[in-house]
């Protein structure tokens, strides 16, 4: 396990066209910055628009750093653009800001848009919250990770604690070597975890869920559709409830209790 994370957000975007258009039609560029001591930080609650996320260690961090590049279509939408910390009582929140453009209307913003590649940085010791809307998510080394996500791939390794998904609305899941892992809702997309101390998946409507070596135990508690393949759990294997699919487990060292329907291993 790394001592510490740098978190690099990136293509954080509002607007009306596609990222890809949006960024091959980038005219006007900024830096933004913003750092805060990280002495009695705990928590880092990050608030982003859309777009990628990736993360990389950093022994030395002392302060949470937040760096962006702003890129907008117009010169006078810089001055809407910018990073946010706020301090509270239990937290540092770190605020992405971009024009919005649902605030006018679709002939004025027509073709407009707005995207900021945001970096943030900070010690291993910190537990991290994310809120993201659409993009992929890459983000490692941190103590202990909630995500919530409407779209995109969500790539995460090497989190010493847990790691709580409330909600996924779409993409891929992809998390190496992490604590105890709590899926609440994933709509769509295959999930594959190579690395835990346990996985609970609550309800997952669609896409393969692949599981290998998991210290504790595993449950699904709803799968409407999709393979599930386990290898490798220490603990218990429980599937609840299974629409459609097969269920292919090995290397299972405690109880494997599956609903009737799709009995066998």
């Amino acid at each position: 396990m790394k001592s510490s994370t740098d978190a690099l957000i990136t293509a954080v975007t509002l607007g009306l066209a596609s990222n890809a258009a949006q960024a091959a039609r980038c005219k006007h560029q900024a830096e933004r910055e913003a750092t805060f001591p990280a002495a009695d930080v705990r928590t880092v609650e990050i608030f982003a628009l859309a777009g990628e996320r990736r993360g990389r260690g950093d022994t030395e961090a002392t302060e949470i750093v937040a760096k962006g590049d702003a890129c907008v279509s117009r010169e006078g939408m810089l001055e809407g653009t910018g990073i946010t910390m706020r301090e509270l009582p239990d937290r540092l929140q770190v605020l992405v800001e971009l024009p919005d453009t649902r605030e006018k209307s679709d002939s004025e913003w027509e073709g407009e848009h707005a995207v900021m590649d945001l970096w943030v940085g900070l010690p291993d010791s910190v537990a991290v919250i994310v809120h993201d809307s659409s993009g992929g998510i890459e983000l490692d080394n941190v103590a202990s990770l909630e995500l919530s996500d409407s779209s995109g791939d969500i790539q995460i390794e090497q989190v010493a604690g847990p790691v709580l998904i409330p909600r996924d609305s779409s993409g891929d899941i992809d998390m190496r070597g992490v604590g105890a892992v709590t899926i609440q809702v994933d709509s769509s997309g295959e999930i594959f975890i190579d690395g835990a101390d346990s996985v609970t998946i609550a309800n997952d409507t669609s896409g393969d869920i692949m599981l290998r070596r998991v210290s504790g135990n595993v449950l699904i508690g709803n799968d409407s559709s999709g393979t599930i393949s386990v290898r490798d759990v220490g603990g218990s294997f429980i599937v609840e409830n299974d629409t459609s699919g097969g269920i292919d487990y090995r290397e299972v060292a405690g109880n494997v209790s599956l609903p009737e329907n799709r009995q066998g291993g």
